[in-house]
């Protein structure tokens, strides 16, 4: 009687096969890891991943990862997925909540869908995007764009994530979950009809992929697990085994860090603790001098003009510290994000994306920055502030109007406790990022009018003139003490002169010795201090994951 359960054990603890490790560049933390990061091309040799709020291709045999061209940058993507013959990509971004489909090799992206927060996208053999719509079912688009279809209809309480369409073109392959909220712990892979409606329960796991070879790839034990799989019976026969280490697993969505391509290649991400994030102060010269370590997840930080606190938000909770002491740093607001501290370091503004506040509405706060007080409401909706100029002038914050692309610059008084606006508003696209020069007479910021990111300075109260900067992409502008301008392109630091009067004009960007820095997304996770004469960067930094890959576990 025990020599089944031996063998079972020995099975399911097989020691994984050999393989590689791909570490990803500093600074490439995934966007949204709770919605399947990274994807293998059916051939196995391209790793495709979101990171830096966009895109990236790396050869799984090695080379530099390069950006996809076509999706907007900082757009915070996530979902990718390849076409069957590898040739096309899906993903989907959260500006907007748009599915979006573009060649492998770059060029004019395309609309499918608007769907609200997917859980894993697949591109079936039948020319259709299969979507994990949670508890909205299984939903599919076809790949060319056309209405969206619910194609798997679920009762209430349960939800569902990773669909995979199965060979005979009628079966969904998905992982179940059941519970308000979504108990993703106790996952079932499941099999439904999409004509019948009739579902079977294959094993417990979840985010299951059938392959053509006969196995069934899932996660159990918090391991990848393989076993055969009858895809016409629906059926499973013989001892499922290991072929992973333990894998990192993302408690919101119960969404492992793992991947495998049609030909069988296996990535994944280990499980344990990710390495420790650092604030470091960064000269224009690229010297780092690291503060300390800040807590998992940590975002924006934000220093006082007068340099004596800095606020930072991780996990839905903002923190104020004595800067540079960021062991002194204490809990101030819960349920908060965006923090903006006063010049003089005695108010916070503060908004409330996807926090626990208000039903989720975009509202923005001020409140005092010990956290004493009532919040006063600033603006609603309001997303975040921006810049807060010296002195009692108020700050500049943005405001999404509309769908998806649509953010404008406000401005509040403060003292007048009046919001007015900023002359940075254009239907379809987004101004945002905004900086005051240190004379105060000129506006800094970021749109995307021209269908990319690009830099534009006009003058402060607005006369209707504004004048670009950039012609090859920038984001995030911020004055420096001398007048330039710093900016971020592609996780690289770039500066640019500006010479200010009636016309302004402008030098050649010049690259700055500075990259590696945390930059997930659309929004600037990284400050300008500029003190006297001089200015240094305060910024994030920790290695970015690594992804180990094999090849030869079917063998």
């Amino acid at each position: 009687m025990r020599l089944p359960v031996m063998i079972a054990l020995v099975c399911a603890l097989a020691v994984p096969a050999a393989g590689q490790t791909i570490a990803l560049p500093d600074g490439h933390e995934f966007n949204q890891p709770e919605r399947y990061p990274f994807a293998l091309s059916p051939d196995g040799t391209q790793l495709l991943y979101t990171a830096r709020a966009t895109l990236f291709l790396r050869p799984v045999a090695g080379g530099v990862p390069a950006l996809v061209e076509g999706p907007l940058r900082g757009r915070n993507q996530s979902n990718p997925a390849f076409s069957p013959d590898g040739r096309s990509i899906v993903y989907w971004t959260n500006a907007g909540g748009v599915i979006e489909r573009v060649s492998a090799a770059g060029g004019m992206r395309v609309t499918l869908a608007t769907v609200d927060s997917p859980l894993g996208l697949s591109w079936g053999t039948d020319g259709q995007i299969y979507i994990g719509g949670a508890d909205k079912g299984v939903l599919r688009v076809p790949a060319s764009g056309g209405p969206l279809q619910t194609v798997v209809t679920l009762a209430a309480g349960e939800a569902a994530r990773a669909p995979q369409l199965l060979p005979d073109g009628d079966h969904v392959l998905f992982t179940l979950g059941e519970g308000t909220p979504t108990n993703w712990a106790q996952s079932r892979i499941v099999v439904q009809s999409m004509t019948t409606r009739q579902r079977t329960v294959i094993t417990p796991g979840g985010d299951a992929r059938y392959l053509a070879s006969g196995n069934l790839v899932y996660v159990s034990g918090g391991r990848v697990m393989a076993v055969r799989f009858d895809a016409r019976t629906r059926s499973i026969s013989g001892q499922p085994r290991a072929i992973s280490d333990e894998v990192q697993i993302q408690a919101p969505t119960g969404a492992a860090l793992y991947a495998v391509a049609a030909s069988g290649a296996l990535a994944y991400v280990r499980a344990g603790g990710a390495a420790t994030m650092e604030l470091n102060l960064v000269g224009l010269d690229g010297k780092r001098t690291s503060l300390g370590p800040v807590p998992a997840g940590t975002a924006a930080p934000r220093i006082a003009a007068n340099g004596k606190k800095v606020a930072f938000a991780a996990q839905g909770t903002i923190y104020v510290a004595d800067f540079p002491n960021l062991a002194s740093a204490r809990k101030v607001i819960e349920n908060a994000t965006f923090p903006l501290l006063s010049p003089d370091g005695e108010w916070l503004s503060f908004g409330s994306l996807g926090q626990r506040r208000n039903n989720g509405e975009e509202i923005l706060f001020m409140q005092r920055a010990d956290g004493s007080g009532e919040p006063e409401i600033v603006a609603r909706p309001a997303r975040a502030g921006e810049h807060w100029m010296e002195g009692d002038q108020g700050f500049s914050f943005i405001s999404h109007r509309g769908r998806g692309n649509n953010y404008d610059v406000w401005f509040y008084a403060p003292g007048k406790k009046e919001v007015e606006p900023i002359a940075l508003s254009l239907d379809d696209s987004a101004q945002m990022s905004s900086s005051m020069s240190p004379n105060r007479k000129w506006v800094a910021f970021m749109s995307s009018e021209s269908g990319d990111w690009q830099l534009y300075i006009q003058p402060y109260p607005a006369t209707g003139k504004k004048y670009q900067v950039s012609t090859e992409g920038g984001r995030s502008p911020m004055w420096t003490s001398d007048n330039q301008l710093v900016f971020d392109k592609d996780g690289q630091m770039y500066a640019v002169s500006v010479q200010l009067g009636d016309t302004p004009t402008f030098g050649q960007p010049r690259t700055l010795p500075v990259t590696g820095y945390i930059q997930p997304q659309l929004r600037r996770n990284w400050e300008l201090i500029r003190a006297g004469d001089a200015s240094q960067f305060l910024m994030l930094f920790r290695p970015a994951p690594q992804i180990q890959v094999t090849s030869n576990w079917q063998n």
